[in-house]
């Protein structure tokens, strides 16, 4: 038996690795190699730059990888010979946005790329060669089973971006869900720039149906915990719940009852503005040391608050 093949074998009687609890990237790996790797168990492995993150798995014939990082570059492939001569076979796009998969265009054009549909339909019109198109593409779910290896792809509807995956496996029990939770910190700014507000707040308690112990977030510096998703629902319950206060203490038309009449356009923008600050005055001593960061995007966090309850409010 192949050398690969024997540590493929071992890996896969050993199952997952301890790999969940609050697992920083090492610094020192960063600084000399320019990125960090962990062995999460069962052929799985987490590769970090500082403040992006992935995770591509060894199977018994190739290498599952998932979102090229374009901060890693050409670095992915040489984490990835550090730990197997196998070649890249499939690459799995956890959604479409180019600061995720802006390097596959390095990656070898043998490989399938896989994703779901309208992140190929995104692709398709974007044209962009740092962002092939993907070779497979499914609606709803794939059970992608390469080498001995299974990954659950799950497509539950719109939170961070339309086609942004699920990416489970089972056996390791990990679960990597990107843009949505970001843990030990405050999100990106505007709730991860989260295109569907209630989608978002509804990819938490899907992200915890699953059977997980480590989850791989894509960005900061760290693994996560499932501990990290209750975390991030309850700073965006506790977000949409003073904001939804706010407005109902002071909602638009008493706010215009307080100016003088005239065009009324223009104050809605004033009207917002109080309503945001009320929210980070409200929200930023209550979380200021539980989410790292999070004074320097509370204000987008509360203005994507009150704008989501002006034209599509959340269910509460």
């Amino acid at each position: 038996m192949p050398a690969w093949k024997l540590w493929f074998a071992l890996l896969a009687c050993l199952g997952p690795g301890p790999a969940s609890a609050d697992v920083v990237a090492d610094a020192a790996q960063i600084t000399t190699k320019g990125y960090a790797l962990r062995d999460l168990g069962g052929g799985a492995w987490w590769i970090c730059d500082g403040a992006y993150n992935t995770l591509f798995v060894v199977s018994e014939t190739g290498v599952i990888a998932i979102d090229p990082l374009p901060t890693l570059g050409a670095n992915y492939l040489k984490a990835i010979a550090e730990v197997t001569p196998l070649p890249v076979t499939h690459i799995v796009y956890s959604h479409a946005h180019l600061d995720h998969i802006g390097a596959a265009g390095l990656f070898p054009r043998t490989a399938r790329i896989v994703a779901q549909q309208q992140v190929g339909e995104a692709l398709d019109r974007a044209a962009d060669p740092r962002r092939p198109p993907p070779t497979q593409r499914f609606e709803r779910h794939l059970s992608l089973d390469v080498g001995g290896q299974r990954l659950e792809l799950d497509y539950r509807g719109i939170n961070h971006a339309a086609g942004n995956l699920f990416i489970h496996l089972p056996r390791q029990r990990v679960l990597m869900l990107v843009d949505v939770v970001y843990p030990g910190y405050a999100p990106y700014p505007g709730l991860g720039i989260a295109a569907d507000v209630q989608g978002y707040l509804e990819a938490h308690e899907q992200a915890l149906a699953y059977d997980f112990d480590t989850l791989v977030a894509g960005h900061v510096d760290r693994l996560g915990t499932r501990e990290d998703v209750l975390a991030s629902q309850r700073f965006a319950r506790e977000l949409l719940a003073t904001a939804r206060r706010n407005a109902a203490a002071q909602p638009f038309p008493a706010f215009l009852k307080t100016r003088p009449p005239g065009s009324t356009w223009l104050l809605h923008d004033d009207y917002e503005a109080t309503q945001v600050q009320a929210c980070v005055d409200a929200l930023l001593p209550r979380w200021r040391e539980r989410l790292v960061g999070l004074e320097r995007s509370i204000s987008s966090h509360c203005c994507a608050a009150v704008v989501a309850l002006d034209v599509a409010p959340p269910k509460e």
